[in-house]
């Protein structure tokens, strides 16, 4: 996809910035992570994380009291990074000039490519369904995103030429998470009827949006 200039700031943590003893915890929960998706939660084992990491059953007990507190880590470390972009992206510094359409193009390409981090994003979903607990969590983080662009959009009110706005806005970021969703699940990707790629789809949902919303031209 094309760079988006406000969404090309925001970035995931990365490996050279890490410590040592976290490059190590991330190598232990990437291990459980593959681990997971190949075998499932209950069948993978301590020493089976130890042999994938290249490391010994030691090393991973130093880390982790056992292997439930790993699975809870490989959750956080997403839910975390979720946080963090939340954060980054909640920042109106960071989007300082952006129109409407903007903001919503660059909810796109963040929730799509945050949905392409599959391995992840599946192996912490197996987590959740064996601890309901942390479910909640889940979703709130997800929620919190949606809140945080519809402020954004909020702020732009002027552009919006639908009557009651606040209701508009959110119907709008509503129907686009569930446009996501449907973009991003393999069973529903297999029967659409027009096989488009990333970018054709941000513009034409950005255009209906768009249309929904009647948006104006930004005031100068």
């Amino acid at each position: 996809m094309t760079e988006n200039r406000w969404v090309s700031a925001i970035h995931w943590r990365r490996e050279g910035q890490q410590t040592r003893s976290e490059r190590t915890q991330s190598a232990l929960i990437d291990a459980a992570e593959s681990l997971i998706l190949e075998k499932g939660t209950d069948a993978t084992t301590i020493a089976d994380i130890a042999a994938r990491a290249g490391c010994s059953v030691g090393t991973v007990y130093h880390h982790f009291k056992d292997k439930k507190a790993l699975f809870f880590a490989l959750f956080h470390r997403m839910t975390e990074a979720y946080q963090a972009l939340n954060q980054a992206v909640a920042d109106p510094a960071q989007w300082q000039g952006a129109t409407i359409a903007d903001l919503l193009h660059g909810y796109l390409e963040i929730s799509l490519n945050l949905s392409r981090q599959a391995a992840a994003k599946a192996a912490a979903s197996a987590v959740v369904a064996d601890h309901p607990e942390l479910a909640a969590h889940y979703a709130e983080i997800q929620a919190s995103s949606r809140r945080i662009v519809l402020n954004l959009i909020l702020d732009r009110r002027r552009e919006i030429g639908r009557a009651d706005a606040d209701a508009a806005a959110a119907f709008v970021i509503d129907q686009m998470a569930a446009m996501l969703r449907a973009r991003v699940d393999p069973s529903q990707r297999a029967v659409a009827l027009q096989d488009i790629d990333d970018e054709d789809f941000i513009a034409n949902v950005v255009h209906m949006a768009s249309d929904y919303l009647e948006l104006k031209p930004a005031p100068k």
